[in-house]
């Protein structure tokens, strides 16, 4: 059963909830292999890896972080979740102009989306190299810890 745009219905009439296990983060077939081996790098289940493959969310110490592609698959984008604290006006100005400085120096752009204040970092997928990838995630994810005890 397909589940889109089209509204799908039991024998009673009812809609038939989407299964939780319907994929999340749009991704080439290449891209969602590329993220559950570098998951297993990182050192977890393969469960987990399967899981962060089809959410495009993942866990990297306490580090919340989130996974899209570019439009194009050109590449993988990474965006580390900040806390609600970041939310406060005077905290997401102060991020936001640090933007140029982020950027030079980390190649990291702070954003301030649906989901609240993030980092946000770019991996292009043109050679797919797992373990520097793995260390990449890592690397924001301990900037982004970094960041936020700088604020605390």
């Amino acid at each position: 059963m397909k589940f889109g745009n089209t509204l799908h219905l039991t024998k009673s009439g009812q809609p038939v909830t989407p299964p939780a296990a319907l994929q999340e983060f749009e991704a080439t077939r290449e891209v969602l292999v590329l993220v559950a081996e570098v998951m297993l790098l990182l050192g977890t289940t393969k469960e987990v890896a399967r899981e962060v493959a089809r959410t495009g969310r993942l866990l990297i110490g306490e580090q919340r972080l989130l996974l899209a592609c570019a439009p194009d698959d050109s590449a993988l984008i990474a965006s580390a979740l900040l806390d609600p604290a970041w939310a406060n006006p005077a905290a997401r100005r102060a991020l936001l102009q640090a933007n140029a400085q982020l950027l030079l120096s980390s190649g990291v752009v702070a954003t301030d989306g649906y989901g609240g204040p993030s980092l946000m970092r770019r991996w292009p997928l043109a050679q797919p190299q797992p373990v520097a990838l793995a260390r990449w995630l890592r690397e924001l994810a301990t900037f982004a810890t970094e960041i936020q005890m700088k604020r605390h």
